[in-house]
Parts: C-alpha cells; structure tokens; sequence
C-alpha cells in the first residue's frame, strides 16, 4: 500500500514555444517514471506549483497528461498557480468553499490536501475558512498527514523565509489543540530538506521540473513514496532517472 509524492512542475502552455513545449516533454516523461517506480501506487499528490503562471493550457496539457496515468491524482495549488484557472480544467473536482481541498486515506492514516494560494502573494496562507474546514477533517482522525504547498517555518533561507505560509501561528494553534498531526509535506522551495516544526517531521522535496535549462544532472527529479508506519507516513525518496 503506497502513494506518489511531487511537486513543484511549473509548466508553461506548452503551445507558447518551443522551449515550452520541451519542458512539458520532460515532467510528461518523469510522470511516466515516477508511475514505473511505483506499480500498484493507490494515487499521486502534486503539492502545487503546477503551472508556472495559471495559464489555462497549461492546465488543459496536465490534465490530459494524468487522464494517461494508471493512478488517481490529486492536484493542489501554489502560488504560481491560478484558482479560477485550474477551475476552468479540473471542473470535476470537489469546491470545498471556493478552495481546493481534499482528504484521502492510506492505510490507518487521513492525508489531508490544502489550498494555501493567496492570489497576488508569493506567500501562502490559511483563512478562517480554510482552517475550519482543517478542523473538522482533524476532529474525527487519529493519524493524520498534512500536505500544503507553502513551509509552515523557515529553513534557514533569507530568500524564501519571508514567503512561506504567513500564518503559521493559526496553523499551529489548530495542530496543538486536536494533538493528531504526525507528518506535514510542503513544496515550494526546490529543495530536499527534512526539519522538525512545532515537533512535527516535515519534509520537503526538491520540485519535478522548472522552465529554462533543467539543474545539473547532480541534482535529478525525485518522487516520493510514501507508506504508512506505525508514526503516519514513511517516506522513500526516489530518484527520477
């Protein structure tokens, strides 16, 4: 019993250019990997970022793209992302209040999908309204993993510290009270890390692919696999090569 992790695909509509069209090629041929890595994976998370700037085709590619893959997936929303415009694409999936957010389990343990977009902001945040809805799905779990595009706390990086999830304090206050969140998983920052917050393991990947020459081969795509422990979820990094 298993799921896929990635995040951070920053696609471009690939009939803007050439180059774009080249990057779509390349996260299209790592989607395919990450499904050879991982036979029999129940479903597949993409922690945001999907589109490098909202556009509409973009969208309209990706959602082709995992129309082909053998596993469900549940797509989030960063900040280089567009909600109405993912909307236009992903019509299908649930509303939970004008905001994509989802749960589903795995094993013994609920995994839980925010929407941490706030439009206009390379921040993240959780209204009121999102964190009543993280209430209720905290109030009747035992094990639960969080998944958000934004990190919850710095890394220790004067670049991205300034815009991670702006109301983190909100976020812990809710964690605290219910006592039943055992791992978070973020996107965001490209990079691998893995960090403790508020006594929570936190773990970060580095992003499936970016606009523009891709990183040295030093620095590969990764999925994540992800299984349940008898701490939440255990989590293997696999390299996309």
């Amino acid at each position: 019993m298993h799921a896929i992790l990635m995040t951070d695909l920053h696609l471009v509509d690939p009939a803007r250019s050439p180059d774009a069209a080249a990057h779509a090629a390349r996260i299209g041929a790592r989607l395919d990997r990450a499904a050879e890595k991982a036979p029999g994976a129940e479903f597949c998370i993409l922690a945001g970022d999907l589109a490098d700037a909202g556009e509409v085709g973009a969208y309209d590619w990706l959602r082709k793209k995992l129309d082909t893959l053998p596993f469900p997936v549940v797509p989030m929303l960063g900040n280089h992302d567009d909600r109405e415009a993912f909307r236009q694409v992903f019509a299908d999936l649930k509303d939970t209040g004008g905001y994509i957010q989802s749960s589903r389990r795995l094993g013994g343990s609920r995994l839980v999908f925010l929407d941490t977009l706030d439009p206009g902001s390379a921040a993240g945040v959780l209204c009121p309204e999102r964190l009543d809805w993280l209430d209720e799905h905290l109030r009747d779990s035992r094990d639960v993993s969080l998944f958000m595009h934004h990190p919850p706390c710095d890394i220790g990086d004067p670049v991205l510290d300034p815009i991670k999830l702006s109301n983190a304090g909100d976020l812990a206050s809710l964690i605290q009270k219910h006592g039943n969140v055992r791992n978070i998983f973020f996107g965001h920052v490209h990079r691998t890390l893995f960090l403790t917050w508020i006594g929570i393991p936190c773990v970060r990947l580095d992003k499936l692919g970016s606009p523009g020459p891709d990183a040295p081969a030093k620095c590969p795509p990764v999925c994540g696999l992800l299984r349940p422990s008898r701490e939440g979820l255990a989590l293997t990094v696999q390299a996309l090569v």
